[in-house]
């Protein structure tokens, strides 16, 4: 429960079907490349785009493939890794989701 709200923290809009998130570590060309690539993977993602100019990412996704609790539990991962990335100044490899 307490890693989901380390993740929740950086949604800014969870709808059905779209979910928008800012992070400090996507300002990081890099990390934003290997995140976009990374989250455009997720079966179910219809378009993902990661934004360096404002630290977010934004996925539209097929509800009918992918929960919003599916998501959540890539979230997690994918929380965990940007402030690592963050924290530590080195960009590692990007979780598998």
């Amino acid at each position: 429960m307490l890693d989901n709200l380390k993740f929740l923290k950086y949604v800014r809009s969870f709808t059905e079907g779209r979910v928008r998130l800012r992070h400090p570590a996507l300002e990081n060309a890099r990390i934003a490349a290997m995140a976009q690539d990374s989250l455009s993977g997720i079966p179910g993602v219809l378009e993902a785009s990661v934004n360096t100019q404002t630290g977010s990412a934004l996925l539209l996704y097929d509800p009918a493939r992918v929960t919003q609790d599916m998501l959540v539990e890539k979230g997690v991962l994918w929380a965990q890794w940007l402030d690592n990335c963050l924290q530590s100044g080195t960009v590692s490899t990007p979780p598998a989701l």
